[in-house]
């Protein structure tokens, strides 16, 4: 048996499978509608239903009994989160939930041999009367029922997916034992999920068991219910999902009733009423089933450590996040694990949804986090297994029309960087960000962009493993949809670096979030996923980034540097090897506007003359000078020099990665010019074509540029449509991005001001 048990499995909608003895043909497909969705609200643990107590009459062979929710949930719910117990069964059966008044599906919750006690979170459907039916299959069986909390249009929580994290795992550590006799357990879920989470979903997973027990979970600071989340037989491994509440400090409680044992947590998303994605159930289809090739493009069991593609096809929409699928284990030859998850990367053993004993056919649930990058993945770690999985619901991204100053994006969407809501890898031609309106700048790139509206508030989407989002939580995850930046407000301009990000406040102080490497946050600490305050600056006007530092340019006209001090960077004629805090850029004095380069910085001064320092390994000082590796000379300088033959500059730009790097800039009379790797000179030169240019930009191997009459320009490096005009393919000379109406150019895209 494996450590890491389970991944990804938050709510399932009667999801399920044909079990021994069930018919194998399945519903019609459906594919799913364009939804908006539901929104969660946790509710603390309760049971709703026990068939053990009052008549004492279990469900029969064939029997169907139904549960209304009307005193528990509110008019308008469409779904209900259930974790649902079978105990005492007298024969090997299937349990299926469903709405109420609606045909039973051709699909299974909950799978049980004779004797056992298991249970599974189920999300179904509300149907007649806000009520779900429970469908017994063979024997007798008694059910149980816990609410965990409904779905319904409007107010509640939206859903952010999350790649699995081991948040506890007391086999390893030190100071926190395997759970004892009716002991409890707090678990720490802070820095995992915003401030703002409402709920988790995690998977629960007891190891080990020295007497038949169960596992409680339930928010910290309330009551323990009478509830139940995990049974375990003598000995067992058993996971189960649960969706919980979160408690006082975002932490969530744990407890055992009798015996020891150890308990595995592993984080797989959370809930926050502030962004995220909504749920919309689908009527279980069968996506995947390698008894007859369906699904897949390789038919048959699946070999020892070996891994096929899931082809859901046109049943999952292309806004969604988080695909809900009910994932089956059939006659396993030996005990193995299998995991159904978007690779992205990982390799097929970092996660695992199912366990399986010899022989044997079990289910659970997964909620497959959904990449941009790569597909749907199913792995088998030894042995020989069929798998079956039925989607029963999707996580979309929900976003109004935007009616003015909005934000559109174009090129790579590695971590759902452009914020559009379409699950592609790149995309040639410029969409609006989802949620966002009244815009006034954009920052970014890669696989992360910024947005500042004009309520003086940060919005931020994309990857988030160092922090990057400045939500108080970091992860092996991202956010598919603008997220805010908590604690920020007044912010009048925002830059970005590689992986950290500042914001210029209207009293002048300069905040900073993500990594420190090298002090590129300037506060002189480690890095952080909260703004935090660079240090010593006072009356700053203007804000720029490099790839590992920051510039800011201060009322009095002098420019200060902090970070990477490679290739002289800091451009204070030190040869330090980095600044933790900020120090002053040498020789510049009234500076009127500044920008970040890889390694190194640019800065315009009054009198229309511009002035670099930093790296020079591709010409981007402009001064003229030629780098010779094999010496070194003229390789970088460590305070400013003059660019060459530029007056009257209004406007520049340089590219804040450390390959490629290549300036830009405007002068006066409209024209656009350019230095370093992009055209391979070391003194500017004219981009064609351009005529009335009011600003630019520079992303990697590739330009922009705004003209009077709102057109946007791109030339360059057209990889993964980073040129927004509909096309992969390079251009030398500037060509039309798909816009106009733009009123704000820049690496991580455009604004446009609809109205």
């Amino acid at each position: 048996m494996r450590r890491s048990i389970v991944v990804l499995a938050v709510l399932a909608l009667v999801g399920g499978f044909a079990s021994a003895g069930q018919r194998a043909d399945v519903p019609e497909p459906a594919p799913v509608a364009a939804e908006t969705g539901s929104s969660f609200t946790p509710v603390t643990p309760v049971r709703v239903l026990d068939t053990r107590t009052g008549t004492g009459t279990p469900v029969g062979p064939r029997g169907t009994i139904t549960l209304g929710l009307t005193s528990r949930v509110p008019a308008g719910a469409t779904a209900v989160v259930l974790n649902v117990t079978g105990t005492g069964a007298t024969a090997a059966t299937h349990v299926t939930a469903f709405p109420s008044g609606t045909t039973r599906p051709n699909a299974s919750n909950l799978n049980l041999a004779a004797g056992d006690t298991r249970p599974v979170l189920t999300t179904v459907a509300l149907g007649a009367d806000r009520a779900v039916s429970l469908y017994n299959h063979n024997g007798r069986v008694h059910l149980l029922a816990d609410l965990a909390g409904y779905y319904a249009p409007g107010s509640g929580a939206k859903y952010t997916p999350l790649s699995p994290t081991r948040v506890l795992d007391t086999r390893q550590a030190d100071d926190i034992p395997a759970l004892g006799h009716g002991a409890t357990q707090v678990v720490d879920l802070s820095g995992h999920v915003p401030a703002s989470a409402t709920a988790v979903t995690l998977n629960l997973t007891g190891v080990g068991s020295t007497a038949i027990t169960y596992v409680t979970a339930w928010p910290t600071g309330r009551a323990r219910p009478d509830a139940s989340n995990l049974n375990l037989p003598v000995g067992s491994i058993r996971p189960n999902l649960v969706t919980v509440a979160l408690g006082t400090d975002r932490t969530i409680s744990l407890f055992n009733h009798v015996g020891r044992v150890d308990a595995l947590v592993d984080l797989v998303g959370f809930y926050t009423p502030e962004y995220g994605a909504t749920f919309v159930p689908v009527n279980p289809v069968r996506v995947l089933d390698t008894r007859a090739g369906t699904g897949t493009t390789a038919a048959g069991a699946i070999a020892p450590n070996s891994r096929i593609p899931v082809l859901p096809g046109t049943h999952v929409p292309a806004d969604a996040t988080a695909a809900l699928l009910n994932v089956t284990g059939v006659e396993a030859s030996r005990v193995t694990y299998v995991s159904v998850w978007s690779p992205d990367g990982r390799a097929d053993d970092a996660v695992s949804t199912l366990n399986l004993g010899r022989g044997e056919t079990a289910a659970n649930l997964a909620a497959v986090t959904l990449s941009t990058m790569a597909g749907i993945s199913a792995y088998n770690h030894q042995g020989s297994t069929h798998l079956i999985g039925d989607l029963a619901g999707v996580f979309v991204t929900p976003g109004a029309a935007c009616p003015y100053r909005c934000a559109h994006t174009w090129g790579g969407n590695e971590a759902w960087a452009l914020g559009t809501g379409e699950r592609v890898p790149s995309s040639a031609t410029p969409a609006p960000v989802v949620g966002l309106s009244g815009v006034l700048a954009l920052a970014g790139g890669g696989a992360n962009r910024y947005a500042l509206r004009e309520d003086g508030t940060v919005w931020a989407w994309g990857q988030n493993v160092f922090g990057q989002l400045g939500g108080d939580w970091r992860a092996i995850g991202w956010s598919a949809v603008p997220a805010p930046v908590p604690g920020l407000t007044d912010v009048t301009a925002i830059a970005a670096g590689v992986y950290h990000v500042l914001a210029l406040r209207a009293d002048g102080t300069v905040w900073a979030w993500g990594v420190n490497h090298e002090g590129g946050l300037g506060n002189g600490t480690a890095g952080s996923d909260t703004p935090v305050r660079v240090s010593g600056l006072t009356g700053v006007t203007a804000i720029a980034a490099g790839d590992h530092g920051g510039y800011a340019l201060r009322s009095d006209g002098t420019v200060w540097a902090w970070g990477s001090n490679a290739n002289g960077a800091l451009g204070d004629a030190s040869l330090a090897e980095y600044a933790q805090t900020p120090v002053r850029v040498s020789g510049l004095t009234g500076i009127t506007a500044i920008a970040g380069g890889g390694y190194g910085g640019y800065a315009v001064r009054g009198d229309g003359t511009l002035w670099s320092w930093g790296s020079n390994r591709a010409g981007e000082l402009g001064d003229g000078t030629r780098c010779d590796p094999r010496g070194g000379n003229g390789c970088l300088s460590r305070i400013p020099v003059r660019v060459s033959g530029l007056t009257e500059v209004t406007d520049v730009a340089g590219s804040p990665f450390t390959t490629g790097s290549t300036a830009y800039a405007v002068t006066d009379d409209g024209t656009a010019w350019t230095w370093g790797d992009g055209p391979g000179t070391n003194v500017p030169t004219r981009v064609p074509g351009l005529a009335d240019v009011t600003d630019v930009a520079a992303g990697l191997h590739t330009g922009y540029a705004r003209t009077a009459d709102g057109s946007a320009w791109a030339w360059g490096q057209g990889t993964d449509g980073a040129l927004g005009n509909g096309s992969d393919a390079d251009s030398t000379v500037p060509v039309r991005v798909h816009l106009t109406g733009v009123t704000d150019i820049s690496a991580a895209g455009a604004l446009v001001a609809t109205r």
